[in-house]
């Protein structure tokens, strides 16, 4: 649960578990356990074992097929005895192949919704007999951000109309179980928040900071965010060391959701440089925080941060447009401070966890009430 769409479904379970205890699970591929578990927070997992196939095209394999048969027939049986009228996977890929063959076969009644998050979208093949078996059972699809639903409307290949809904964010909880900071981090500081990836871009950040150091001596660098393999996050130590920033720049690693509140509380600003984002989860969590924000002008990213009342943008890879942007908000707490005030609000507003179970229980509440609905 370090971010992204985990985070996106443990906040909707939450809101569901609120509202409708005990109805609820959050769904999990295993390979060995089978049936519910519920975890030392209090977090209903069912766990299924529905095996992807390997491939979009081409012939499944026999061993693949054996496998499938005895998963199904497992699963048909699981979905039974915990009575899930409704499966909606997040960030769908050929993992919801085998749901679907349970609809195809009729071994399965309820009712299957795709949510769509960035980057799964692009795993879609149009021309794949499988992702044709998915779309014609599919009876709902979600996307996080307008930008990302013009994104699937284009493909012109599924049978539904794209609803959005946008990410959501308790603030008050957020805010209220931050951990304290790592020990080890100087302030003051700006916060990046992303995996290490190229797509995050960390490199055009570091790059923009190396212009303005000496200009800002007491201020210090921290970015925080999943290792993935390692390899980026090693090009951007080296990185660091070539601008001669080293002492100036903090990498953490895997920290855990509240530590992040904690950081983003006390930064100058979060500088988001990523070259696209479907949504940008990070972006409300730092409105939720009062924290002034730096983003690129890309994805879903104008949604959130429709003008510079609410924070600045700048142009995907455009070093000169983040080093001014940098420089503003260093220049200018008090704007800076009212920014992220107003972003606060919108977040408040807008982007609630409340406001995306509302969207989530209309889809449901539409496609089980609805018998029209494909």
């Amino acid at each position: 649960m370090l971010g992204g769409v985990d985070v996106v479904v443990e906040r909707l379970w939450r809101g569901m578990e609120n509202r409708f205890p005990g109805v609820a699970s959050i769904g999990i591929q295993d390979w060995i356990d089978r049936g519910e578990r519920t975890d030392e927070q209090g977090r209903r997992f069912l766990h299924l074992n529905l095996p992807a196939p390997p491939s979009a095209h081409g012939h499944l394999p026999f061993r693949y097929i054996l496998t499938l048969l005895r998963r199904l027939i497992s699963a048909q049986h699981d979905l039974r005895i915990h009575n899930i009228t409704t499966v909606n996977v997040h960030f769908p890929t050929l993992n919801a192949y085998p749901l679907a063959l349970l609809k195809f076969f009729g071994l399965w009644k309820g009712k299957l919704v795709l949510s769509f998050h960035g980057s799964d979208v692009s795993a879609i093949a149009t021309d794949s007999p499988r992702w044709k078996i998915i779309a014609k059972q599919t009876n709902a699809i979600t996307a996080c951000s307008a930008a990302l639903a013009n994104r699937i409307e284009e493909l012109k290949f599924f049978y539904q109309p794209v609803d959005v809904i946008h990410n959501g964010i308790d603030s008050e909880n957020f805010t209220r179980n931050s951990a304290p900071t790592p020990p080890h981090i100087d302030t003051p500081y700006l916060l990046n928040v992303g995996n290490y990836v190229p797509i995050k871009a960390q490199d055009i950040f570091l790059t923009a900071f190396a212009r303005i150091a000496t200009e800002y001596p007491e201020l210090n660098i921290v970015c925080v965010g999943g290792t993935d393999n390692g390899s980026w996050l090693k090009h951007l130590k080296e990185l660091v060391n070539k601008l001669n920033i080293e002492t100036r720049v903090t990498f953490l690693e895997n920290k855990p959701q509240n530590q992040i509140a904690s950081l983003m509380r006390n930064t100058n600003c979060l500088v988001h440089t990523a070259k696209y984002e479907s949504f940008g989860l990070v972006l409300i969590e730092a409105g939720a925080c009062q924290t002034p924000v730096i983003a690129t002008r890309v994805g879903g990213i104008p949604e959130i941060i429709p003008s510079s009342d609410f924070g600045l943008l700048f142009n995907n890879g455009n070093i000169d447009e983040l080093t001014a942007a940098i420089s503003e908000t260093l220049r200018s707490p008090d704007r800076a401070k009212k920014r992220g005030i107003n972003l606060q609000q919108r977040v408040s507003n807008q982007f609630s966890a409340k406001s995306m179970l509302e969207g989530y229980l209309r889809i449901f509440r539409k496609i089980t009430e609805n018998p029209t609905v494909a």
